[in-house]
């Protein structure tokens, strides 16, 4: 399905309703703009004045530079906070109508979210720390739908109880349940050669299913806890389908499971979903309705495909 398509009918109501709203929340931008550059001229002069003040009495100490910097760099973030208050509501505007037009609903700071499914199918890498926002929830075409976005991160502390954290994971998680029972578990990910293939199978569920199609089978390898019901979800039309969403988001990125009726879909992102564009740009942009509208109707591909498969074969 393409973005024009999934916006039929919402052009109207674009220019009627959503874009003077819009062109309101754009007219604060020259004062949010003002505070902005004025955070920045600000933190210029301080760094330039603290470093003046240091250099001249030969106090060179690293961790006072770095005291300044950070300084600096908060000041420059306070400025930036109007603008980027502008930009959310502009967000939190237009994706709450799109989602109304296509008959969902969305939250920009859900509550807590089940992340663990991901998790225990080996969708999304092990984490203690999550940031979860986005949601979008329904139904789409009789599925069940739940997807949001989460930013997952592994904390530790070395041996001097010094603490660090990194990213694990970022990106799109969606959940379909289809009111169908299958009885067993098959995981589609990317294809890691024979011997990345072959620890994978170690740890996957089920055993490897191998598919006629042989560029699904180069682009994926597919783990079933029952073959037969595996080769009868991986129809020729779906596979057809997860190569061109692989094509759109990287083959690399992309991870799938069928477990217990349900589908679940993990898409790693290098950056945050349905912003529609820079803060720096107009907020009445169409291109950002367009821009949101296009990531919205890759899940609905997907959701249309398997409930016209899953309706004679499961």
């Amino acid at each position: 399905m393409q973005a024009d398509s999934l916006l039929e009918g919402f052009e109207s109501y674009f220019e009627t309703e959503l874009l003077p709203e819009l062109q309101e929340i754009e007219a604060g931008r020259p004062r949010a703009m003002k505070i902005f550059m004025a955070a920045v001229v600000a933190a210029v002069l301080v760094f330039c004045a603290a470093a003046y003040f240091i250099l001249s009495r030969r106090m060179a100490d690293p961790q006072v530079m770095i005291f300044v910097g950070v300084g600096c760099v908060g000041i420059g973030a306070l400025g930036l906070r109007p603008l980027s208050n502008l930009q959310k509501q502009a967000k939190n505007r237009i994706m709450t109508a799109l989602c109304g037009h296509l008959g969902l609903h969305y939250q920009m700071k859900p509550a807590h979210q089940p992340v663990s499914t991901f998790k225990n199918l080996r969708l999304v890498p092990g984490h203690n720390k999550r940031k979860i926002e986005d949601r979008v929830y329904g139904q789409v075409k009789g599925a069940d739908f739940n997807m949001f976005e989460a930013k997952l991160i592994q904390e530790s502390r070395d041996s001097k109880g010094r603490k660090s954290s990194r990213t694990v994971f970022r990106g799109l998680l969606s959940h379909f349940d289809f009111h169908k029972q299958f009885s067993g578990t098959t995981i589609i990910r990317k294809d890691r050669t024979a011997i990345g293939n072959f620890f994978d199978g170690a740890f996957a569920s089920g055993e490897r299913v191998k598919l006629e199609d042989p560029e699904f089978e180069r682009l994926f390898e597919v783990y079933a806890t029952d073959q037969v019901e595996a080769r009868y979800l991986l129809t020729p039309t779906f596979m057809e389908r997860i190569k061109q969403l692989a094509a759109l988001v990287g083959t690399e990125n992309l991870q799938l499971a069928f477990d217990r009726g349900n589908l679940y879909l993990s898409i790693r992102k290098p950056g945050d979903s349905f912003e529609g564009g820079s803060m720096f740009s107009s907020f009445a942009d169409p291109g950002r309705v367009y821009s949101s509208a296009r990531e919205l109707a890759l899940i609905y591909d997907i959701a249309e495909v398997l409930r016209l498969e899953l309706a004679t074969r499961v």
